[in-house]
This record gives structure tokens, C-alpha cells and sequence, in this order.
């Protein structure tokens, strides 16, 4: 049975779950849906969907809509290369580094900054701004701690963990750059000179052929 994948360009759920995919070398069928035309809320994608949110991969007669959930089914029916591990231990850990993110990080970045900015919101509310950076910082500061000691967030190899974060960082770090933005002075654009760290991890993150693959078409544009 072959693979549908829907997806929106730069979307960070859709990006990781696309990594996976092209990581694996699994081969699918590419459905790109514009979210100008609100092709997400089409009658046809709600009925895979009824959130209207990306990503989907349809798997024959299944249906999974959440991009970790992805993540994992492919780690069951794919699993060369592992990207849940193979012990225990390797297992543990990436679901602990997985969940870090989601619990501590995630909603800060998106809801924080990455969201208002990019609707044009809280360019004057400033301290609101600065809070969600201060707590984005708090938590890159451990992050730069443990890729210190290794080379990918749970260890010397690259996993779930990985491809979990990395989206949601370039998207931060991407619209930190904004001319608006950098007036703002939270320095968002200057993560990498700043974490030596998580500079190198992201360069070796960069390397991999999934990750040209899986690169947001539109963010090659602008």
C-alpha cells in the first residue's frame, strides 16, 4: 500500500512527520495543500481531518492527523533507519526529549512568538514578547547543556527527538530575522552565534538529505 501524505509548506507539525518520511527513504504521494485557498477546510480534507490541520498521511485504510503519531506509525511498519531507538534506554529517552519539548518549549515558541508575529499581532506589546523569549532562552540554555555532551538531543545518533524540535527552532529563528522583528530587540535571529552548541547540531541536521527534501518550498523563495 502506498503512502498520501497532505501537507502545508513551512508548517512545523507537517515538516517533522515529512523528515521522517524522507529520512526512511519511504516512498509517498505528495498532496501540498494551499492554506491561501483554505484548502485545508475543503469538504475532501475534512473528511480526513475534521480539524482542518495538517499533516494527514493516509495508509490505506488508515488515518493518523498528528505529526508524532506519524512519526511513530512509520517507526513501526519502517524501522531501519530507528528513530525510537533500539533499547529500552535509547526508547526512554528520546520519548523524555519528545516531551520536554512539547511541555516546555513548543507552546512558547508558537504561541509566545511565531503565531502573533506572524499574524501581525503583539508588535507593541512588548513585554509579553520579551517573557516568551526569556523562557525560550531558559530552555535553549539546557539544550546547548546536552549538545555539549552529545551530537543529537537523546545521544550520538539522530532521532524522533530531532526531528521534533528542529522545525519549530528555524521557524523561531527565521522570523526572528524579520526587519519588524529585530527592532524588537529579543535577538531571536542571533541563536545560533549565541548556543555554539546548537549551531553545530543544527548544521549536522542541515547535512542530511532528508532535510533538503523535506525544506519548505515557499521559504526558498523568500
Amino acid at each position: 500500500m502506498e503512502y498520501d501524505f497532505y501537507w502545508i509548506s513551512g508548517s512545523p507539525n507537517a515538516w517533522r512527520a515529512m523528515l521522517t518520511l524522507e529520512h526512511k527513504g519511504i516512498y509517498y504521494r505528495s498532496h501540498r495543500l494551499d492554506p491561501g485557498n483554505q484548502e485545508q477546510k475543503s469538504p475532501a480534507f475534512l473528511e480526513l481531518n475534521p480539524l482542518g490541520k495538517v499533516p494527514v498521511l493516509k495508509h490505506g485504510n488508515v488515518v493518523i492527523a498528528e505529526s508524532i503519531a506519524i512519526m511513530a506509525y512509520l517507526e513501526r511498519v519502517h524501522p531501519q533507519p530507528p528513530l525510537f531507538g533500539v533499547t529500552a534506554a535509547e526508547t526512554g529517552l528520546i520519548w523524555q526529549r519528545i516531551f520536554e519539548f512539547v511541555n516546555s518549549l513548543r507552546d512558547v515558541i508558537d504561541d509566545g512568538v511565531v503565531r502573533p508575529l506572524s499574524q501581525g499581532a503583539m508588535l507593541n506589546d512588548t513585554d509579553a514578547l520579551k517573557m516568551a523569549a526569556n523562557s525560550i532562552y531558559a530552555s535553549l540554555d539546557r539544550m546547548e547543556t546536552t549538545l555539549g555532551t552529545f551530537d543529537y538531543l537523546a545521544g550520538n545518533k539522530v532521532s524522533a527527538a530531532d526531528f521534533t524540535v528542529l522545525p519549530n527552532l528555524l521557524m523561531l529563528i527565521r522570523i526572528g530575522s524579520r526587519t519588524d522583528v529585530l527592532a524588537l530587540k529579543m535577538n531571536l535571529n542571533e541563536i545560533r552565534s549565541r548556543y555554539s552548541a546548537i549551531d553545530s547540531w543544527l548544521a549536522r541536521l542541515e547535512a542530511l538529505p532528508a532535510f533538503d527534501a523535506a525544506y519548505p518550498p515557499h521559504w526558498r523563495l523568500s
